[in-house]
């Protein structure tokens, strides 16, 4: 595997041209990614509409996936884009996997390609969980991301089959009588291992070093890999410019959303940068408080500074701490 040094000085194909919020994990993902798959083979890029995608090739807008106004002579540098419908990542991988193979058997492609899925969280496990399941279960050797932010982003904000216990969506408004969402998440980590995935993992920009090596693990594999990458949204989770960072890694430390990694095979899967033991994590209210989608559950106390449960909300943030601890437990 390649050092992080080098990765970092590899060129990515994901460049400067988004209409992408300031400090969106999106953009800071889609570097990554674009750096990891600059290893030396062509990547075929699948990506279904969602707001990672509308804002990154609105043509006639600037489109952000490039390398430049040329094509690169080099094979490695050159890359393509597809776009498609919601629900469509993982199958639409698949007829590129599946076509590339064909023409390397005939001889009409020189050289092995590598084909990189990447969707949001409704459109893969909503709307285009069929598709994510079915491809899974083929066994397609193709890397399939997912960038989880809780909600349809691209159309509203509406509760998606990811969203916290309590958060405020526009399909699941806070009230007197209702504290936002009222069902658990997904667990979508456990259903694509069942599912038989080669690899599953969640990895996290905020702890680069085990997004790297977990991603060229996965551009590795020889059946599915599917990485969910959580992506703290500043419009959607309303919390204040230069947030990011610092509530991923709270997203994770708290349990929200663990860094895991699951090879098939394994008697077990690892979690990363979280303790099981609910005493040593950062209390849940940190990673709640500085997010208005949980304003009314959450608040900041002036005279300590600390983020305290507003009176009568005690049974909700229980709730809240029980998945989490019923999530870890499983993945531990």
């Amino acid at each position: 595997m390649a050092t992080v040094n080098d990765i970092l000085q590899r060129e990515s194909c994901f460049q400067p041209g988004s209409t992408l919020c300031k400090g969106c994990m999106e953009g800071i993902s889609f570097q990554n990614i674009g750096k990891l798959t600059d290893n030396g083979k062509k990547t075929i890029f699948s990506l279904g509409t969602f707001c990672g995608e509308v804002s990154t090739l609105q043509f006639p807008n600037p489109v952000a996936w490039g390398r430049g106004e040329n094509t690169p002579e080099d094979w490695s540098k050159s890359f393509g884009v597809m776009h498609h419908v919601f629900e469509s990542a993982p199958s639409v991988a698949e007829g590129i996997r599946d076509t590339a193979d064909i023409l390397l058997q005939m001889g009409a492609l020189s050289r092995p390609i590598q084909v990189v899925a990447i969707s949001g969280d409704g459109g893969a496990l909503s709307i285009g969980l069929r598709t994510l399941l079915h491809t899974i279960q083929r066994r397609s050797r193709i890397v399939i991301f997912v960038l989880v932010n809780e909600i349809f982003a691209n159309t509203g904000f509406q509760q998606s089959p990811t969203t916290s216990i309590g958060a405020d969506t526009s399909t699941s408004p806070s009230s007197e009588y209702f504290p936002g969402n009222l069902v658990a998440p997904m667990d979508y980590l456990s259903l694509v291992m069942a599912a038989g995935a080669g690899l599953v993992a969640q990895v996290s920009p905020a702890y680069p070093k085990f997004f790297y090596k977990t991603v060229e693990k996965a551009l590795e594999c020889q059946e599915t890999a599917v990485i969910f990458i959580p992506s703290p949204c500043i419009t959607g989770w309303k919390y204040e410019d230069g947030e990011t960072i610092r509530l991923a890694q709270l997203a994770c430390e708290t349990g929200f959303f663990p860094c895991y990694i699951k090879e098939k095979g394994d008697n077990g899967g690892t979690l990363k940068f979280v303790e099981t033991d609910p005493v040593k994590r950062p209390p849940i209210e940190e990673f709640m408080g500085p997010q208005r989608r949980f304003q009314h559950l959450v608040f900041k106390n002036r005279e300590t500074g600390r983020y305290e449960v507003r009176p009568g909300k005690e049974p909700v943030l229980e709730k809240i701490r029980e998945w989490i601890q019923n999530q870890l437990e499983n993945l531990s």
